[in-house]
């Protein structure tokens, strides 16, 4: 939390400055090619040109900041002038709304705006890589820095001392250690009286053993004492939270008033589990801690789609399921004359089909099949060309004449629009099974119904008819889902519109 303010605070003061900085170097620049009529210092010119700008500075700056932007990390310099270019962007589109409501000499200049646009990114991107590289590399060494001691097993101190090292806001001052055992490296006497060094932030009379260049300052007895008598202010316990040890502990650093950080072992087990190299698939997991009301919880969950890219998805979604819903329309014409003159039945086929976890919706088609295409399918399911849950024949006797043209073109597709319209499916996802193959799914396979099912998706566009195993589908359709962009949809969408136009991949 500590580090979350400053950082906050330590980018508010340097956009700020930056649109100062860039405005009033802007001010020298009129002077030089005699554009300024009113004297330097005059107040009324500060007002009009300087203040506009910190104001729109200000606007821009807390769109930059939207999703911890200002968050500090050791990084090339082109990510600096990345996010100089963004910011800059920002500001200068609310700047200059503000500049066509204020009129006044200075705001007219064309000398002004681009010397202030130029100076804006200079200024920022030189302020954001010299101020992070200063605060990474330095901060952690000052008084303000908070004092932290790590808590956990032999074998996994190293790696502990690790994360925290990559926090510029805190100093690991020792390591204690939860083992009985004393390695023969360490040096000094084990009897030595537990005290406190200010200067040196050591505990002990001599040096003890370091892991990592950190001392270990207390061993298992040790640690209430260490705690009590030492400079501390954050403690990070990685033990197992539900030894009777551990939770003692914790106690007394509560009666002390430490913040404690405690690791959640089942947790870890848990994730390392799912990891594991017996899983048939491994899956992106997160793992995150809320309250549910007021009890905490650990949350695991797949890879969660922001709130602005979902409602931007859903948006696409209504705006294509509109245009193509009109086209099913015109279709449902020219297509329902020629199913109907081909072989009785419904011009649509409406079918169960099973949506994002296991939601049924009814899916809709131009009817491809006869009538009786569901019954027949037993009989031919010796003949079935995918290994798995899925069924596909080649010349498949179910399908009509008019049905092989309007798979072979896509057109059966059409009327799953009104789906898309309807919220049940998006124009991308996965693939959604029928009723009968779901019930057949083992667990890593309904991994695949974690997002809303869609009309195409990576399964589509990499060659469905050359795939003949399902856990190929099941794969393509679980990359699809952990690396989900709406760049990733609208390429799915172009080379889906490809495919159709050059009739690939659709038997």
């Amino acid at each position: 939390m500590k580090r979350k303010k400053l950082e906050l605070a330590i980018t508010i003061i340097i956009y700020i400055l930056t649109a100062f900085l860039a405005s009033a170097g802007s001010l020298y620049v009129l002077r030089m090619y005699s554009k300024l009529t009113k004297e330097f210092l005059d107040m009324n010119l500060w007002v009009d040109a300087v203040l506009p700008a910190v104001l729109a500075e200000c606007i821009a700056m807390s769109l930059s900041l939207v999703n911890g932007k200002y968050s500090f990390e050791r990084k090339p310099f082109l990510n600096y002038v990345s996010s100089g270019i963004k910011s800059t962007i920002y500001f200068v589109g609310i700047w200059a709304a503000t500049l066509l409501i204020q009129k006044n000499d200075i705001t007219q200049s064309r000398h002004f705006f681009v010397a202030t646009v130029a100076l804006h990114f200079v200024i920022l991107t030189v302020l954001l890589y010299v101020v992070q590289r200063i605060v990474i590399s330095r901060f952690y060494k000052l008084d303000s820095a908070t004092l932290v001691a790590v808590i956990t097993e032999r074998k996994n101190a190293h790696r502990a001392s690790e994360l925290l090292k990559n926090d510029w806001s805190r100093r690991i001052v020792g390591i204690m250690l939860t083992d009985d055992e004393i390695t023969d490296e360490y040096v000094g006497d084990t009897n030595s009286k537990v005290c406190v060094d200010a200067g040196k932030r050591m505990w002990t009379e001599r040096a003890r053993e370091e892991i990592d260049h950190i001392p270990v300052v207390a061993y298992k007895d040790e640690i209430i004492n260490a705690v009590r008598a030492g400079a501390i202010d954050e403690l990070f316990i990685l033990e197992d939270e539900s030894s009777d040890n551990i939770t003692s502990m914790v106690e007394e650093f509560a009666q002390m008033g430490i913040s404690v950080h405690l690791g959640l072992t089942s947790l870890r087990n848990l994730e390392t589990k799912l990891r594991g190299e017996d899983q048939k698939y491994i899956p992106k997991i997160a793992s995150s801690l809320g309250y549910f009301g007021s009890y905490p919880m650990a949350i695991l969950e797949p890879p969660v789609m922001k709130l602005r890219y979902e409602y931007a998805k859903r948006l696409i979604d209504i705006l294509g399921g509109l245009v193509g819903t009109c086209i099913a329309t015109i279709l449902f014409v020219v297509v329902g004359i020629a199913i109907k003159m081909d072989s009785p039945g419904p011009i649509i086929f409406a079918q169960e089909r099973i949506g994002k976890n296991g939601r049924r919706f009814k899916m809709f088609k131009f009817r491809s099949m006869y009538i009786d295409a569901e019954e027949r399918k037993a009989e031919l399911m010796k003949q079935n060309e995918m290994n798995g849950l899925m069924f596909k024949m080649k010349d498949d006797p179910r399908i009509t004449k008019v049905g092989k043209f309007i798979r072979k073109t896509s057109l059966d597709e059409f009327p799953q629009f009104v789906n898309v319209l309807l919220g049940d499916m998006s124009l991308v996802g996965t693939r959604p099974p029928t009723v009968n193959e779901f019930k057949e799914y083992s667990n890593y396979h309904k991994r695949r119904l974690s997002m809303k099912p869609g009309i195409t998706g990576m399964w589509q566009v990499s060659g469905r008819s050359d795939i003949t195993d399902f856990e190929e589908v099941v794969r393509l359709d679980c990359k699809y889902i952990d690396n989900w962009s709406l760049w990733l949809d609208f390429q799915i969408l172009v080379k889906t519109v490809l495919a159709v136009v050059m009739r690939k991949g659709s038997e």
